[in-house]
């Protein structure tokens, strides 16, 4: 009874660590939630049963690409996140939890069947999933390992995730002028929040000789950076908020609610300089991008 019921647990601790060490489930739904706000601005109707297969073909393609995009992640970066306590308890391969010769299998299942899936669809469906396939293997293997080339893994933050809203919007049926401000808007806030972490890993990778985008211009440019990151994000706002966010009364509403909330927030959290630029961002931004699709979807009424 008791080795039954220590190989049961041994059991749910692997599937606990595939899904959060390997995967990192909360990335992953994360990106998803993003990616699918890019299919909700995509549909043309409100006939919900004309998009059940379509949004059972994104859900299920896009989990894998996105399983895949931090798993190979995990992969590649064994060694560097064994020495890294911030990062260790995240990476199942580096802990041991799941075998290196297992992680390559799963990385191969994820790239398989989403590949096959999408030829039932249409071929530029099938050529737009290798090319994210493509994108994401880009950032963490070798010999490419764009993450490791200070300045383009930035790039590739905002490639990838306004890739991920296009993606979305084309599986949908079309990408309108709105997806591509929006998809632009959030690869920007993607690029935000890749030099922010590099900034808090700033300590440890230098010591470990990283060469992050933080490392390589050094920490005072790298807030900098992010300044003026930020600047160009509210920059590329102002189009969504003039032609998408003053149609009503109602959006006006929620316009002014991110404001205030912004403000309460940082005031609540007591948060200086760079560090409430994020709040900024997370509120003020997403309810813009609430107006968005209330935009979209009154259109449609």
């Amino acid at each position: 009874m008791h080795v039954m019921k220590s190989s049961m647990n041994k059991k749910k601790n692997v599937f606990s660590h595939f899904f959060t060490g390997f995967i990192r489930i909360k990335g992953v739904c994360n990106w998803l939630a993003i990616s699918f706000f890019g299919f909700l601005l995509g549909i043309t109707s409100l006939e919900i049963t004309r998009y059940l297969v379509s949004l059972w073909f994104f859900v299920v393609l896009t989990f894998f690409i996105l399983s895949f995009t931090f798993a190979i992640n995990n992969y590649y970066d064994i060694d560097t996140d064994k020495e890294n306590p911030r990062r260790a308890p995240l990476n199942a391969l580096a802990s041991g939890s799941i075998s290196k010769h297992m992680g390559m299998m799963f990385n191969l299942i994820f790239i398989i069947i989403p590949l096959l899936l999408s030829l039932f669809i249409t071929l530029e469906v099938f050529v737009f999933c290798s090319f994210l396939f493509l994108l994401m293997w880009m950032y963490s293997a070798p010999p490419l390992r764009l993450k490791s080339r200070p300045g383009i893994d930035i790039l590739w933050h905002f490639i990838a995730l306004l890739a991920l809203i296009l993606w979305g919007s084309y599986l949908a049926g079309t990408i309108s002028q709105i997806t591509i401000f929006v998809a632009v808007s959030l690869g920007l806030y993607g690029c935000f929040a890749q030099i922010d972490n590099h900034i808090h890993d700033y300590t440890f990778d230098k010591a470990s000789g990283s060469k992050t985008f933080a490392v390589w211009i050094g920490l005072h440019n790298a807030y900098r950076a992010l300044i003026v990151v930020f600047i160009l994000y509210i920059i590329f706002l102002l189009p969504l908020i003039i032609l998408f966010s003053l149609h009503s009364y109602f959006t006006i509403i929620i316009l002014v609610g991110g404001i205030i909330g912004s403000i309460g927030i940082i005031t609540i959290t007591q948060t200086r300089g760079v560090s409430s630029l994020f709040h900024i961002i997370n509120v003020f931004g997403w309810s813009v991008y609430l107006n968005c699709l209330i935009y979209h979807i009154s259109n449609l009424l």
